[in-house]
């Protein structure tokens, strides 16, 4: 886990508590960086890249348990890069 995970989990307070659970396995470098990426190109070849770019960052980044857990960590990143705040 990472320090900065707990600014991340409070931002999403509004959020489901697995929202919340896996949202402490991404720093708020991570998340704005996605985000960034997300913003620059919002067409749908740019939304697959960003997906594609997503997946490999979990695989290779986080450790998880179950193909569960890594559809809920891709899931997760995804929609904290989508987040407006």
């Amino acid at each position: 886990m990472n320090q900065f995970n707990k600014t991340i989990e409070f931002k999403q307070s509004g959020e489901s508590k697995l929202f919340n659970h896996y949202c402490q396995f991404f720093d708020n470098f991570v998340v704005e960086e996605f985000r960034r990426k997300h913003d620059a190109d919002t067409s749908f070849k740019g939304h697959k890249a960003l997906m594609l770019e997503i997946e490999n960052y979990v695989s290779e980044n986080i450790k998880f348990e179950s193909k569960e857990d890594y559809a809920n960590l891709v899931d997760t990143l995804k929609s904290l890069a989508e987040k407006d705040d």
